[in-house]
């Protein structure tokens, strides 16, 4: 699909349990501080995906910890670590790496947050409106 015919659609309104592979635009690039988080997808009180921007990439992931299937902020946003050089799980103080979400400290070592493919092209984060799903959810 070329970049041109991508839909933009309100990220509230996607629907994302679609058995779709369309690809949407899932936000900006710029609306991701470089070295920060944003949450993305709301569903209720919660944020359904977070995206990080590192150095030039974009790392994406259901927001759900692997320990016990809750989401990882306590705050809208506030994914990382104070220092920025991890996602952390404020409930219970898991960390992951940002580059492939492997937990390296908590309850729920070797284990992984659950990755959703996306790509930078023309300033959007864009992936497919289908979305893995958490455990918690299905």
């Amino acid at each position: 699909m070329v970049a041109g015919s991508l839909k933009r659609m309100p990220v509230a309104a996607m629907d994302i349990n679609a058995e779709d592979n369309t690809e949407h635009v899932l936000c900006r690039l710029d609306d991701i501080p470089d070295g920060g988080a944003k949450g993305l997808l709301r569903e209720r009180n919660d944020d359904r995906v977070f995206v990080v921007r590192r150095r030039g990439e974009v790392f994406a992931y259901l927001n759900t910890c692997p320990h016990n299937w809750r989401p990882l902020e306590y705050r809208q946003d506030q994914f990382l670590s104070p220092q920025g050089s991890h996602i952390i799980c404020y409930a219970h103080g898991a960390r992951f790496r940002i580059e492939d979400g492997f937990c390296f400290l908590g309850p729920c070592s070797g284990q992984r947050l659950i990755g959703i493919p996306v790509r930078v092209e023309n300033g959007s984060v864009i992936t497919t409106r289908t979305l893995p799903r958490s455990p918690r959810m299905r």
